[in-house]
């Protein structure tokens, strides 16, 4: 009789820890909005010698990402293998930028790679430097 009844104990103590557990999280999922980047080389045109400002603005849903740990631009020209690799600069309101002078004509592809709050977007777009 003595086993009876630790038994049913125990099993009221389990369920009753089963059903705390199962309503803590209060059934609500959590959702993270992924980062987006929005590319901008200034000028439109780049020629080859002059000084193109290239920015990424970043966001998460409405707000501005100011705090990202990591913001790398990799540019690379077309039918070449190697790729440079320039650390952004961040301007404080979600814009990371670099300067950068083209010395060939041809066309590029620009990525910007920023990683804030564990989490990493990549965005690129494609430009062409001309000869002066």
């Amino acid at each position: 009789m003595k086993n009876r009844k630790r038994r049913r104990f125990f099993v009221f103590i389990f369920l009753l820890l089963f059903a705390g557990a199962c309503t803590a999280g209060g059934g609500q999922p959590t959702y993270t909005l992924p980062l987006q980047i929005e590319l901008a080389v200034t000028p439109e045109t780049v020629h080859v010698g002059q000084r193109a400002l290239i920015e990424a603005v970043v966001t998460q849903g409405s707000d501005k990402v100011v705090d990202a740990s990591e913001a790398i631009f990799e540019i690379a020209k077309k039918g070449e293998r190697n790729y440079e690799e320039l650390a952004a600069k961040s301007k404080g309101d979600g814009t990371y930028a670099i300067e950068k002078t083209f010395t060939a004509a041809g066309t590029y592809t620009i990525k910007a790679k920023v990683t804030a709050q564990d989490l990493t977007a990549v965005s690129s777009q494609v430009i062409k430097v001309k000869e002066e």
